[in-house]
């Protein structure tokens, strides 16, 4: 398959993207694809953590050279790294997953062009899967994100209140410039039968559904819904996320 960039992306904190970005990570590697997980939640991301690797190397290093070189009055689209720098920033999981740790810093009003520098070199590895998971909400670093991304996953539970929530963030994307053809609805929780469908949802929204994950048990465990990791809730998730994956694929 050719290279695949998929942005994870929820329009609200607490959504549940970082653990789909996890997953969804692991199951491409999985497969066998080069698969490479970037944590782009500058400042705040915990995937280094929740994989067990170091904090470092990491993105904010990387960032750190690039804004090193935009103050010397470099233009951000002449920046250039070798492939060999790039991987320098790059950790390795146990499990064949490559990760690019989040940086611990943000750089409010510098971001934006950094972070194309840093997609655009990424474009240029073997990966045959980039996952990103990105930060909430609207800023001008995540537009670029979900701008050259080929597919946003856009990670909602379907509770009928966050869906509005959901509706007037891609009406801000699209105020912004943000093109959302390639934006799909994942929902990340089965529906009640007081919710409204997920087929319905993604017609409301506009989007195409990319599929229904049950809810991951980590999540249930978080609010306090479970004690323990039910083997029959972690098959059924890895079936859903399975089905994702192929669907991805084909795409």
């Amino acid at each position: 398959m050719a290279q695949k960039m998929i942005a994870v992306y929820g329009a609200r904190e607490g959504s549940g993207k970082t653990v789909v970005a996890r997953e969804l990570a692991g199951a491409f590697c999985l497969r066998g694809k080069k698969t490479l997980l970037v944590d782009m939640v500058l400042g705040e991301g915990r995937l280094s953590r929740a994989l067990g690797l170091s904090p470092e190397p990491n993105l904010g290093q990387w960032l750190q050279q690039i804004n090193k070189r935009l103050k010397e009055g470099q233009p951000y689209f002449r920046l250039r790294f070798s492939p060999e720098e790039v991987a320098s920033y790059v950790q390795h999981h146990y499990t064949g997953l490559d990760v690019l740790a989040t940086s611990p810093v943000d750089f409010p009003g510098q971001a934006a062009a950094m972070v194309e520098v840093v997609v655009t070199h990424l474009r240029k590895l073997p990966h045959e899967v980039i996952i990103f998971d990105t930060r909430s909400g609207v800023r001008e670093y995540i537009l670029r994100i979900l701008s050259m991304a080929d597919v946003v996953l856009l990670v909602e539970d379907g509770y009928h209140y966050h869906l509005q929530h959901v509706a007037g963030v891609l009406e801000r994307l699209r105020e912004n410039g943000v093109k959302t053809e390639h934006f799909q609805l994942l929902y990340n929780r089965m529906p009640s039968v007081v919710d409204e469908p997920p087929g319905e949802a993604a017609l409301d929204l506009g989007l195409p559904l990319a599929g229904v994950l049950p809810e991951h048990p980590e999540l249930r465990q978080m609010r306090g819904e479970a004690g323990f990791l039910s083997r029959d809730l972690v098959d059924q998730f890895t079936r859903a996320m399975d089905e994702l994956v192929d669907r991805l694929e084909k795409s």
